[in-house]
């Protein structure tokens, strides 16, 4: 088996993290990975925005958890309003994936390639990874978008996804047994 396909069977999504930072030279070929992913006609209309630290983790958790309680039927508001919540799990490094929904048609796809490329990325260095959704329904939340705009994320850009990346707090975990009857080849 080659390396690609190995990399891609033996990502997990991680959700306890070693507190040490990992090396910039390798969150710079993480995001480089989200940066070359495919986009909507190569429009490439979406931002990456890094965030590293705990202070500025910990914002963005508190922003999250006030956003949410200001949205009475957000699916996130029982988890999110536990005093354990955490936007990312300690993790050292946060990544917001935006897009531009005025400039292409895809916006979700389009950072959704960018973050499976950054996840597999982080899993051939040997960093664990985790899909975060709770901050897509918070970007009309007009507290929550001037502490986007302060991050760096542009005004028209929605966020589609969010991942956690750090070094893993003990083993992967193995992989889950896949559900039968979800591929079908067609013969026509």
């Amino acid at each position: 088996m080659n390396d690609t396909i190995r990399t891609i069977l033996n990502r997990r999504s991680i959700r306890r993290y070693r507190p040490e930072p990992f090396p910039d030279e390798e969150l710079a070929k993480i995001v480089e990975a989200g940066v070359y992913a495919p986009s909507s006609r190569n429009l490439q209309a979406r931002h990456i925005c890094v965030v590293r630290g705990q202070a500025a983790i910990a914002r963005i958790t508190a922003a999250v958890k006030a956003a949410t309680a200001r949205q009475p039927d957000s699916p996130y508001r029982d988890s999110v309003g536990s005093a354990a919540y955490t936007v990312n799990y300690h993790a050292p490094a946060f990544i917001i994936v935006s897009a531009d929904p005025s400039v292409t048609k895809s916006p979700e796809a389009d950072a959704a390639l960018a973050l499976g490329n950054m996840f597999l990325a982080a899993r051939s260095l040997g960093i664990g990874s985790c899909w975060i959704n709770q901050l897509n329904p918070l970007c009309g939340d007009a507290e929550f978008r001037a502490l986007l705009t302060e991050l760096g994320v542009p005004e028209s850009y929605r966020i589609y996804g969010c991942g956690t990346f750090g070094y893993a707090e003990g083993a992967y975990p193995p992989a889950p047994a896949r559900k039968d009857g979800r591929v079908t080849y067609a013969k026509i």
